[in-house]
């Protein structure tokens, strides 16, 4: 048997397969030991059967054409293993119909991945911002606790700013209606934008039990492009006028507001400067993994071939998918509102697919260089967090792979910070940066509405030795699939 194997610049191979009419015996007296096992003989045992009849029972040419289609699948299987490509879906065979008694000749082209070619990584240097906090940072985050604290205490008098109205509230614009509200309390501000922009100085001066007709233009950015730059035309009446009180900034807001955390205003201050010290520095290292990632990515040479973009197309529409089920909408619908085709919005997306595809080449194969990994303790510590944060428990390998994945690409870009930016003064111990990398994977989980697998002391190792796996040819008529390894 003679194989060859070329690898095509669209990112596939051609595997060339000469196979001697001696190799298709062989192969037909493998596949008759297989059949006899599964057809009924009359007179013999199953198993036991001559070649003979069983050939008048389902045909000679079936047992060779058995044969022939395990010996492709096993051919298959040894190529991919022994010159180390990764199939990233089903191959395309062109197999013609053999004839007896001749050498046969058969094609597989198969996508594969393609490493990408990594630019000098370690050559690169960002500059890490130092974070710090203002006093009036502290103060506009004590002002938005007293306003979530705020009372309102009903008035007699015109409104004003500030104050909080309910009212009666009708917009049409022509002949469409826009908004039909009953008993409807706005704050009235004079920043407001968005449709009701310019009603807030009309409602201003009215009182308690009065009616008032107005017309203001709608703002020409509003996202209803038909109703975008049009005229608008209110009727109000006002029910009733409350002032805002808001709590004074003490010992006992401070406890108030925490739920008992903190008991004096001073520890309140203190803690409040330390939360948004950390959402700075959390923000700074994101930025910094983002930096030195798209700068890897802008310099590194990619060949991907159509199907893995059509893949993280297709889990690009997954995701959106769960997130328009929790808002109690349809694609069909989603779409509609979009006015947009299918294919037209598989279009506008994948640009940005083709960037996830080329990010995780990238992360995958700095994995790959810098030893990077995912072991059994970390993956037990991960599933721990995620029982602990009340999310779906893993319950298949697939989902497992992928868990795993999600968290080497963490500790991918973690390793890809250190290596681009000076030491952080605030490094935290490999525990803390484990369960904060498990945290993080949680909340992406949950955005996207993903379960999470369970399998995990199955595939820990095979995430760590294989980028993916490859599926063999389907032998005809059959629908399953076996993973090569």
């Amino acid at each position: 048997m003679k194989v060859s194997v070329e690898k095509l610049p669209t990112s596939e191979a051609v595997l060339n397969v000469d196979v001697t009419w001696d190799e298709m015996e062989k192969a037909s007296d493998k596949a008759y030991r297989k059949l006899v096992k599964q057809v009924d003989i009359q007179g013999f045992r199953r198993g036991k059967a001559p070649r003979s009849l069983l050939e008048r029972r389902v045909g000679k040419e079936y047992i060779y054409q058995e044969g022939l289609d395990d010996l492709i699948t096993d051919i298959y299987r040894d190529t991919v293993k022994e010159h180390e490509l990764t199939p990233i879906t089903q191959p395309k065979l062109d197999a013609p119909v053999f004839e007896m008694g001749q050498d046969y000749h058969f094609t597989l082209t198969v996508p594969i991945l393609t490493p990408v070619e990594l630019s000098d990584y370690a050559s690169l240097h960002f500059e890490r911002e130092e974070a710090s906090v203002t006093s009036e940072e502290v103060d506009s985050e004590l002002e938005r606790l007293r306003n979530r604290l705020a009372t309102y205490e009903e008035v007699e008098r015109p409104a004003e700013y500030n104050d909080r109205v309910t009212v009666d509230l009708k917009l049409t614009s022509g002949e469409q209606k826009i908004s039909d509200l009953k008993d409807n309390p706005f704050e009235l501000t004079n920043e407001r934008v968005g449709l009701f922009t310019g009603m807030d100085e009309q409602v201003v001066g009215m009182s308690v039990g009065e009616s008032k007709t107005f017309s203001t233009t709608i703002p020409e950015d509003y996202t209803n492009e038909k109703l975008a730059g049009q005229q608008g035309d209110y009727e109000i009446t006002v029910h009733k006028i409350e002032i805002k009180r808001l709590p004074e900034l003490d010992d006992e807001f401070a406890s108030k507001v925490s739920d008992g955390q903190y008991e004096s205003f001073e520890d309140l201050t203190k803690g409040l400067s330390d939360s948004i010290l950390e959402n700075k520095k959390r923000t700074i290292r994101e930025e910094l993994r983002e930096k030195a990632l798209d700068a890897i990515v802008e310099q590194s040479q990619f060949t991907i071939h159509p199907a893995l973009v059509d893949e993280q197309v297709d889990e690009i529409l997954h995701q959106l998918g769960h997130m328009l089920e929790e808002q109690h909408l349809s694609m069909d619908q989603y779409l509609l509102m979009t006015r947009k085709s299918l294919d037209e919005y598989k279009a506008d997306i994948r640009p940005d697919a083709e960037k996830r595809v080329k990010r995780e080449l990238v992360l995958d194969e700095l994995a790959r260089r810098e030893n990077i990994g995912v072991s059994s303790e970390e993956l037990e510590a991960l599933i721990s967090f995620y029982a602990q944060a009340g999310q779906a428990l893993p319950n298949n390998e697939e989902q497992t792979r992928s868990l795993l994945l999600s968290f080497r690409r963490e500790k991918v870009l973690t390793r890809l910070v250190e290596l681009t930016t000076d030491p952080d003064p605030d490094a935290v111990s490999e525990e803390e940066e484990t369960e904060e990398v498990a945290e993080e994977n949680a909340q992406s989980a949950a955005l996207a509405g993903e379960a999470i697998s369970a399998d995990a002391h199955n595939v820990t190792s095979e995430v760590s030795e294989n980028e993916a796996s490859a599926t063999a040819t389907p032998l005809p008529g059959d629908s399953t699939t076996e993973t090569v390894e």
